[in-house]
């Protein structure tokens, strides 16, 4: 199952990266949640994604954070982030609202929850704050913190569920 993940969401961020030639569409901004769907021809995909309002870390360079929430057709939510660097694999990607923490198996520059039910658990969550911290680890003492805004979050996520859900 994992690996299922792994090898769909490597497939997809090269997708977003390259803009290759599946068609993108934005269906709505709703602050700092943006919703998309991409027609890959066999498929349609939505996700929902916003980045981070603040960062905070110890690193020399940095790619692109994000965190997104994505909907394939008859199939249930999932959740990835990025920090914009290559996690340490034997660490956790920490996602905290509040007191409440979730933790997330990395694979290369990505994370996951390890189920579809945590998935929903952290979805919940999204809808109950403001805002939630990322926390990633790479090698040598590296990390990463990313605060992102859940102002728009609820709006977003209705539009993913209405035009793919």
């Amino acid at each position: 199952m994992k690996f299922l993940r792994i090898t769909f969401f490597l497939l997809f961020i090269v997708f977003l990266s390259a803009r290759i030639a599946w068609s993108q569409d934005l269906l709505g901004k709703f602050h700092d949640w943006s919703v998309y769907r991409v027609d890959r021809g066999d498929q349609i995909v939505c996700y929902t994604i916003s980045y981070p309002i603040a960062k905070k870390d110890n690193l020399l360079k940095r790619g692109e954070s994000y965190f997104m929430v994505t909907e394939i057709k008859n199939d249930a939510d999932e959740l990835s982030v990025s920090s914009g660097f290559i996690y340490d694999d034997s660490m956790d990607v920490e996602v905290s609202f509040r007191s409440k923490k979730f933790y997330l198996f990395p694979h290369d520059a990505l994370a996951w929850s390890n189920d579809k039910n945590e998935d929903i658990d952290i979805i919940k969550e999204m809808q109950k704050f403001d805002d939630f911290i990322v926390r990633g680890d790479g090698k040598k003492g590296k990390y990463g913190i990313d605060t992102y805004s859940l102002i728009g979050f609820k709006e977003s996520y209705y539009l993913l569920k209405e035009k793919c859900g």
